[in-house]
């Protein structure tokens, strides 16, 4: 019997993100069955808090360890063993972090409204946390690039009780433009933030279109509306961290600098499905891209048909009120199709080829390349 790893797995499984995490490592293993795993036992093993945990862990003399901040988790750092952080709130200097492209996160939610021809904009987050003041930053200086400026509320979590929340960001969005689009640092913000504008004479997604991060299914299928959100490749992160830390453990090949995951696909529900766009026809012609360029290898002329205008005043009007050309507004459409049956389908790339009415494979691998800057084939091994 082969020897395995001892490692130690210490997240907060109550969050999607974290699920999704110890999904990704999970599957590390079922491939390649490298770990034994330290797991707490049940409270109604051993009732209250989990007391001693880390001197617990300690004493179990783990290979490695992927952990959280949890209670008095510093002690972890002074073990002489391979260590990966997946912070709450900042980058822990001279140790590998997995963390994730916050600034692509931001821009990720600045494109997607934009597209929707939206001029008013605001961001809630929180303060003094790393990854949300890095979403901010994204968003800001994406949308600053287009001429918009960002109406931002941050949430200080030392000053004001999370119950208390939904009140203030009542107070605050009566003081927004409309139709205003509004980004989150998480999906949990955004269960308040629905809460408040509640209160409201405004709806959304016709007053307040809004946008989290997580993809935390729970939360955006249990509001109403539903609502949309920046999946984060969670499991991709954990199942590299886990492919990481093995190698550190197995031949001393510590990562050279931190695991950083990039932002995936926005997934779209109710809360953002209105367009803020008052010309009928560039918001006939965007509606027909959204419909039609997931299954079908439209042209700029079939955009075109659908309206009564000539194709140089559309491209002009689809220029001035979302910054962008009728062909990129079709790429955008089409590419995030293929990217969600790359991630969560076992459908060939041919198949995925005749899905989207490519005509070859060669064909969807250079249309696929040229925009996201990767093939097919090896995007799709990021989430294996």
């Amino acid at each position: 019997m082969k020897n395995k790893q001892k490692v130690a797995v210490l997240l907060d499984v109550a969050r999607a993100y974290d699920r999704d995490i110890l999904a990704g490592i999970t599957t590390f293993n079922k491939i390649h069955d490298k770990f034994i795993f330290f797991f707490f036992s049940p409270k109604y093993v051993h009732s209250g808090t989990q007391a001693n945990a880390i001197n617990r862990v300690i004493d179990w003399k783990p290979d490695g360890i992927l952990t959280r901040e949890i209670d008095d988790f510093e002690l972890l750092l002074n073990l002489d063993i391979p260590l990966i952080i997946f912070p709450h709130t900042n980058l822990y200097k001279d140790k590998i972090n997995s963390w994730g492209n916050n600034k692509g996160i931001g821009k990720t939610a600045a494109d997607y409204f934009i597209a929707k021809g939206y001029k008013h904009y605001a961001f809630l987050g929180f303060k003094d946390f790393q990854w949300s003041i890095e979403r901010q930053e994204g968003y800001t200086e994406e949308l600053s690039k287009s001429g918009y400026k960002v109406n931002t509320f941050i949430f200080d979590n030392t000053q004001l009780l999370w119950e208390r929340l939904p009140a203030r960001l009542t107070e605050w969005v009566e003081t927004l433009q409309r139709p205003c689009a509004i980004f989150a640092a998480t999906d949990e913000l955004n269960m308040h933030l629905l809460n408040a504008i509640d209160q409201t004479e405004s709806r959304v997604p016709d007053d307040f279109s809004i946008l989290g991060v997580d993809n935390d299914e729970m939360l955006c299928d249990m509001a109403s509306p539903t609502l949309s959100s920046i999946d984060q490749n969670a499991e991709e992160t954990g199942f590299e961290a886990a492919s990481a830390l093995s190698k550190w453990i197995e031949h001393g090949e510590k990562p050279v600098g931190n695991i950083i995951a990039e932002p995936g696909a926005v997934i779209t529900r109710g809360s953002t499905s209105a367009l803020a766009i008052d010309d009928e026809q560039v918001r006939a012609a965007l509606h027909y891209i959204t419909n039609t360029a997931p299954s079908r290898d439209i042209s700029v002329d079939d955009v075109v048909n659908v309206t009564t205008l000539s194709r140089r005043i559309l491209e002009k009007r689809f220029q001035s009120l979302i910054k962008s050309s009728v062909l990129e507004e079709i790429k955008k459409v089409r590419i995030q199709r293929i990217k969600f049956l790359l991630e969560n389908s076992e459908l060939t790339i041919q198949q995925i080829a005749d899905e989207l009415n490519f005509r070859n494979f060669d064909n969807i691998t250079r249309y696929f390349k040229q925009y996201a800057g990767i093939n097919p084939k090896d995007y799709r091994n990021r989430f294996k």
